[in-house]
């Protein structure tokens, strides 16, 4: 089968990316003070999420000649300097309290070492960078271009209250997001925040109990009937563009336009391409955001479990075969 291809863009892989260490000597009169500055961040926080960060614990750096090392944080909102340290050694403060505002966006906190100029040292920065999200569906949250109105109706789920909107397609109803419930099941980058954006990542094991009170894990005959002349056990062509909803992510298109799949969402299905993951043990390699939408059906073969996923270059819904307990996918639960 063809999932096989890591597409998170380069743009989101860096922003991911938790950086640290020394400035390059811009003077080869200068020095490089020694130690480490380390700063940790998840990869996406909330809108208000807070955290506060104590010097003791964030940096190793000294000073050979004897100065007293300086500390300042730049906030990532304001960018204006934040003073825990100055240069004459003076403590102001230890700590640093970040509070993220409604910023969808990537943000990137930094703490900074200096010295007296006259050393002649180089500042020494160490920074962590992170993504801003927010939930909700009513165009002010992270996912936009959700159109509510083709739904058929909406539901809370008992064990967490969430609320997910479906759609009638044939004779069944069909959820319209992916399942997000944290009984089980694995958040994108182990972030719990993104549980609601992306929804969770289930094993096949997990999904077949995974769905909520009066709502199942659909078969893959139930995938079959969504077109009309698909055929049992085959892949499903021209219905793709059907299920894809264009919408986007921090305001970035999710889907990427090829000239082979018309995006309708025909079908008020809302599909979003938020990969899948590889599971080795405890660990997961989340894969694919933005190239595929994977789905777990109720159905096995060979003793595997049968999932139905989309590419985003072709109209095409795949049927494929993997693993049961090293793979995860997006569970969509129907009735």
């Amino acid at each position: 089968m063809k999932l096989n291809r890591w597409l998170i863009p380069a743009a989101l892989t860096a922003a991911l990316a938790v950086a640290g260490g020394c400035k390059k000597d811009d003077d080869t009169n200068r020095k490089t003070l020694p130690g480490e500055i380390t700063l940790e961040m998840p990869a996406f926080v909330q809108v208000g999420f807070t955290k506060t960060f104590a010097i003791d614990t964030l940096t190793t750096v000294t000073c050979p000649d004897g100065y007293p090392v300086g500390y300042y944080f730049t906030d990532c909102e304001t960018g204006k300097r934040d003073t825990l340290i100055t240069v004459d050694g003076t403590v102001r403060k230890r700590t640093f309290t970040l509070t993220v505002k409604d910023s969808l966006t990537t943000r990137t906190l930094s703490l900074t070492a200096f010295v007296n100029p006259d050393a002649k040292y180089n500042v020494k920065t160490g920074t962590a960078s992170f993504i801003v999200v927010k939930s909700g569906l009513d165009g002010k949250g992270s996912i936009t271009n959700f159109d509510i109105v083709p739904s058929a109706g909406s539901f809370r789920d008992a064990r967490d209250d969430r609320k997910y909107y479906y759609a009638e397609i044939g004779d069944r109803q069909w959820t319209r997001q992916n399942l997000a419930w944290e009984g089980a099941g694995q958040a994108f980058k182990d972030c719990n925040v993104m549980s609601d954006i992306f929804g969770r990542y289930y094993t096949w094991e997990e999904a077949q109990t995974a769905c909520p009170e009066g709502w199942r894990l659909p078969t893959d005959a139930e995938w079959t009937a969504m077109q009309a002349d698909a055929e049992p056990g085959k892949d499903i062509a021209g219905l793709a563009g059907k299920l894809m909803g264009d919408l986007y992510f921090n305001g970035a298109r999710m889907w990427e336009y090829w000239r082979e799949v018309r995006i309708t969402d025909a079908c008020a299905f809302s599909a979003l391409p938020a990969g899948y993951a590889v599971v080795d043990g405890k660990d997961y390699d989340f894969q694919a955001l933005y190239g595929y939408a994977a789905f777990w059906t109720a159905d096995e073969a060979d003793g595997k479990g049968v999932c139905r996923y989309i590419s985003e270059d072709r109209d095409i819904v795949y049927r494929g075969v993997l693993s049961k307990t090293e793979f995860a996918a997006s569970v969509r639960c129907v009735r």
